[in-house]
């Protein structure tokens, strides 16, 4: 794991929401209702004598769940579950500060949580809250307990070539992780006023960024349109493709970040992209990011260097574009968030990223 450039140490916890408003789409087993699960990572007083937290917290239910979408041997990925994070279990927070901002990520479609860990933990070392949400059902795996996992139902969102109507799954999903984010919004908004809470009083929601990949980014967008406690987004090739032109027509009025990945520069989602930008009132930037794969979004890094040589990552050596990556994602919320004039973005910095001309 790359070592987080703050100066915070770091604390997590994670807990499991479960929402009575709302039936379960996916489920196979007759859910009744929708159920997530998120982790969060915050700026820690103390980490002495807490655990160390590995990477992958739910371990070799969420490898293995992998290696089988990756159609890989089980045991392939195994190895991953002895990756150590940067993080302490349950460790106390911080009281530097009365209040801190808070950033909820959001994984794409077949992906999970922990594969922005690395976002995560920097935003926490620079002072912020963090929240990660599983997704359930597009999630590889969404482990609420050792009896109970929702693993991805691949039927949520059926091939594109095969599927007349699949827009119409499409729209679905990016609104079901849309709800999630919302969810969890009243969540944080209730453990803020919980007393039994280490979060009592720390979640300044007056400043929420989201952050998404893909199909998080998609939903992000869709929360952000219609949610005035949201003040900033970023997308990672932001799926907003699904989402309806009534919507995008809208606009967003608040900073938002889009960042493309050079294998997303001809595609079906552009269209929106561009008209979502067009629309909004605040000037929205747009930058693509030469020689990268939509998966060099999340983490392969970690897996091998030999990622590249079979197409899921692209030329940009990992660790190198993790950083572009920190320093884009953590200067954009600091100036959009904290009101840090010294945080704008400079995209000549890097000989990769190219300002994008709408």
């Amino acid at each position: 794991m790359p070592i987080p450039n703050g100066d915070y140490m770091i604390g997590t916890e994670s807990f499991v929401i479960e929402d009575n408003s709302r039936n379960e789409l996916y489920s196979i087993e007759d859910t009744d209702f929708r159920k997530t699960k998120i982790q969060m990572w915050y700026p820690a007083e103390s980490v002495e004598g807490y655990e160390l937290a590995p990477w992958l917290e739910d371990g070799k239910v969420v490898s293995r769940a992998l290696a089988k979408d990756m159609s890989l041997p089980s045991f392939v990925l195994d190895h991953t579950v002895s990756v150590m994070s940067n993080s302490y279990l349950d460790a106390p927070l911080s009281d530097s500060l009365n209040e801190y901002p808070v950033v909820i990520i959001s994984h794409g479609w077949r992906g999970f949580r922990n594969l922005h860990t690395d976002f995560a933990e920097e935003l926490a070392s620079q002072g912020y809250i963090v929240v990660g949400i599983d997704h359930s059902y597009g999630s590889v795996a969404t482990v609420f307990s050792d009896d109970e996992i929702a693993y991805l139902n691949l039927e949520a969102l059926p091939p594109r070539e095969t599927t007349p109507d699949f827009l119409d799954y499409a729209n679905q999903l990016v609104n079901t992780y849309a709800s999630d984010i919302t969810v969890t919004l009243n969540y944080l908004e209730e453990i803020n006023n919980d007393d039994t809470s280490r979060f009592l009083g720390k979640l300044d929601l007056t400043h929420i960024g989201l952050l998404g990949h893909s199909t998080g980014g998609g939903a992000d967008v869709a929360v952000a349109l219609n949610d005035d406690r949201i003040d900033a987004v970023i997308g990672l090739d932001a799926w907003v493709e699904p989402i309806e032109d009534i919507e995008i027509e809208k606009g967003l009025e608040i900073p938002t970040l889009f960042l493309r990945s050079g294998a997303w520069e001809i595609g079906e989602n552009n269209e929106n992209l561009y008209a979502l930008i067009e629309n909004s009132a605040y000037p929205s930037e747009l930058y693509q990011i030469d020689g990268t794969t939509h998966y060099d979004f999340a983490m392969v890094y970690v897996y091998s260097p030999l990622t590249k040589y079979i197409g899921i990552s692209g030329s940009v050596e990992g660790e190198y574009l993790n950083s572009i990556l920190k320093t884009m994602i953590s200067d954009f919320f600091n100036e959009s968030l904290k009101n840090d004039g010294d945080s704008d973005i400079n995209p000549n910095d890097w000989e990769e990223v190219v300002t994008v001309e709408k």
